[in-house]
């Protein structure tokens, strides 16, 4: 019988435990990059601390997939130094494309692989790839005969490499989707304003009526005091409501990068009814409002719900092809849920309602019942677009209908507290 002590276990290699460590270390950084900058900095980073070179730079498949723009670069490599920008066709991709392994710049050898490396001042170029091909590439140098990577050190490296190719996969594709959102909300912001361009004109006649009148009548009502103190107070009234009719529709076609600040929910809605109202009254559709009074207020990005508002109210005038009917607006504070305070916008049409088989599809992009030909029907962004927004700001879409009846579509927002309230909206 024997005992441990007689026959001890080798003790494992220190140097395997600070390679996982090492892997183990990068692929938590990478993991907190909140964006393609900072990944890039922290692979160019640990390929450096690895390998033991001092120079490195780090290119990136751009959204055109023909060319790779320069990421991070570290040590004599700059971005005045290095191209900016690297063609598919550049003998370092072509070389890679040919191989999954890195690139090693030998003084002896006189091949393409030492001609692709040598402008770059590059020992080595190490291709970074994902399930989609050749996502990025990083070179390391300067050439020196003092470094010798082992054969673990590559290993090493290509384990690092295939973290950072399938982080900056998922980061590219981060990016593609927020630039894809971005668009989407700025078509379908768009197609909003078509609206809100017949609403203006609607709007600003009356004042314009006004002070048109004002003008042809002073001449000759000039020494009439009581005229020209009523009608010119009329007529700055009537400038005011111009400037803030043109300050809603710049703002609203403005930037779309969120500003949360206070807000009335009534107030909203109040606005973007006054845009859509003439569109309902040319088709014969009546307007039912019913806004609850005391609101808590809001905390959110004021045109962004406002293009919510006017996504469901346009999307219910569409749902009534004849134009008779009601479309009936609703807010209301809604009961506690687990201490938050939440409120509610509904919007109810008599229109011919969702088939039971489109109903799940509502929100996906692209997704329409609609088959005409007319640019105003857009291209299904509308709701898509209702429904990322509402999500961003912690609230939650939701629509009921029923074929030949119409439909419902509840926005609930969270509210700031209920203590914290604002009076209702004229109807």
């Amino acid at each position: 019988m024997t005992c441990d002590n007689d026959n001890p276990r080798p003790p494992r290699q220190p140097v395997a435990v600070d390679l996982i460590e090492v892997i183990s270390d990068f692929a938590g950084a990478v993991g907190r990059a909140k964006d393609l900058s900072t990944l890039g900095d922290s692979i160019v980073g640990a390929l450096l601390q690895q390998s033991g070179f001092t120079e490195a730079a780090i290119w990136a498949r751009e959204a055109d997939p023909a060319q790779y723009g320069l990421l991070a670069c570290v040590g004599q490599h700059t971005s005045f130094t290095l191209p900016r920008t690297l063609p598919g066709n550049h003998s370092l991709i072509t070389c890679l494309a040919d191989s999954c392994r890195l690139l090693r710049y030998e003084q002896k050898r006189a091949s393409r692989v030492e001609e692709a490396l040598a402008p770059m001042r590059a020992a080595i170029c190490i291709p970074l790839h994902s399930h989609k091909g050749l996502v990025g590439l990083c070179i390391l140098g300067p050439p020196s005969r003092d470094i010798q990577l082992s054969e673990t050190d590559i290993a090493v490296t290509q384990a690092i490499a295939r973290i950072a190719g399938n982080a900056l996969d998922q980061h590219m594709a981060q990016d593609d989707l927020r630039r894809s959102s971005t668009l989407m909300r700025r078509a379908d912001r768009l197609r909003s304003l078509e609206i809100m361009t017949d609403g203006f004109a609607h709007e600003i006649r009356n004042p314009l009526t006004s002070i048109k009148t004002f003008i042809q009548l002073a001449p000759q009502r000039l020494h009439d005091s009581a005229f020209i103190k009523d009608f010119s107070r009329l007529a700055i009234e009537d400038v005011h409501r111009i400037e803030r009719l043109l300050h809603e529709i710049l703002d609203y076609a403005g930037s779309i990068i969120p500003h949360p600040t206070d807000a009335d929910l009534n107030e909203l809605v109040t606005s973007c009814l006054g845009f859509v109202s003439s569109a309902a009254s040319q088709r014969g559709t009546r307007l039912h409002t019913d806004l609850a009074p005391d609101l808590p207020l809001l905390s959110v990005d004021r045109q962004q719900i406002k293009q919510v508002l006017f996504n469901l109210l346009l999307n219910a005038l569409d749902a009534m092809p004849d134009g008779h009917g009601v479309i009936s607006i609703q807010t209301r504070l809604l009961p506690l849920v687990d201490g938050a305070s939440w409120v509610q916008v509904r919007v109810k049409d008599e229109g011919c309602g969702i088939a039971p088989e489109h109903l799940e599809h509502i929100f996906d992009p692209f997704f329409t019942t609609k088959h005409s030909d007319s640019v105003g029907d857009g291209a299904g962004l509308g709701l898509t677009t209702a429904y990322q927004i509402v999500h961003d700001h912690g609230g939650l879409l939701q629509v009921g209908s029923q074929v030949g009846v119409g439909s419902t579509f509840s926005v609930h927002l969270p509210a700031q507290s209920v203590h914290t309230t604002v009076s209702a909206a004229r109807e």
